[in-house]
């Protein structure tokens, strides 16, 4: 009965110890695949998110190498470590989580900067020009709202702006996030909502020009759903022919100094 008993019990540690190696081999695999494929996480997700996730990944990893240890040469330090090491990482991550996304919130919606009639019906314009001020007369009685590489000229004028910039900032927003930046434009507007897109040609560097149109043609579709209107800034010679002729076909090209003159 002794012999039966000393069986099962040894069959219970090597099963135990099986189950521990085998949690650590999956924790292992996806820190390797995490390395592995980091430039493609790199653009999606903020540097800083990954770098505090690699943290609490890698404490994760350690309490669970512990943990086999404990198995293999058990002592009551070892069996307390590993318990303190994953508590560690679970507190770590949730802290991570919740300053992540305090900190992901950009308080930014559009507001009325001219009072007026505007001069546009709904719609998604492509403009030639660096005459903010003559877009914003296009857009009196509008509630306005703007994603530039350029803030200052927006934040001069009292208009609501998203930052496009790899730096924390006010306002600022990755211009990899995309699909983030996707979201706080279409959730944050409505009927007399007018958006302003100035910093195409730093959103192609950053992303490609192929990843850029579909983000402004997704943007194009969701606001003319709601009865907003979409102006896209973009200089001809900033872009090559075939690139402009795309954005020429998903949006009508806008005439500022005609439209300008028309309503004074």
């Amino acid at each position: 009965m002794h012999s039966i008993a000393s069986c099962e019990n040894m069959m219970e540690l090597t099963l135990k110890l099986g189950l521990e190696i085998v949690k650590l081999g999956i924790i292992t695999l996806a820190l390797f695949v995490f390395y592995r494929n980091r430039a493609l996480f790199e653009v999606s997700l903020p540097q800083s998110l990954l770098r505090k996730f690699t943290y609490v990944t890698t404490i994760f990893w350690l309490g669970f190498l512990v943990d086999v240890i404990n198995d293999v040469y058990p002592t009551s330090f070892t069996k307390l470590l590993d318990d303190i090491i994953i508590c560690l990482a679970l507190l770590l991550g949730t802290y991570y989580l919740i300053d992540h996304m305090r900190r992901a919130r950009v308080a930014v919606e559009p507001s009325k900067v001219l009072k007026g009639t505007p001069s546009l019906e709904k719609g998604a314009y492509l403009a030639d020009t660096t005459d903010i001020d003559s877009i914003l007369k296009l857009l009196a009685g509008k509630r306005v709202i703007a994603l530039t590489r350029t803030p200052g000229i927006f934040k001069e004028r009292g208009i609501p702006y998203l930052w496009l910039s790899k730096v924390e900032g006010e306002n600022s927003i990755d211009p990899r996030r995309l699909p983030a930046i996707l979201h706080h434009l279409i959730s944050t507007a409505d009927e007399n909502t007018a958006v302003i897109i100035d910093g195409v040609e730093y959103l192609i560097l950053e992303n490609g020009f192929e990843n850029v149109l579909k983000f402004l043609t997704a943007l194009k579709d969701h606001l003319l759903l709601k009865g907003a209107l979409l102006i896209v800034v973009v200089s001809p010679e900033a872009l090559d022919s075939r690139q402009f002729s795309h954005l020429r076909r998903e949006f009508e090209e806008l005439d500022v100094k005609r439209l300008k003159k028309e309503s004074k």
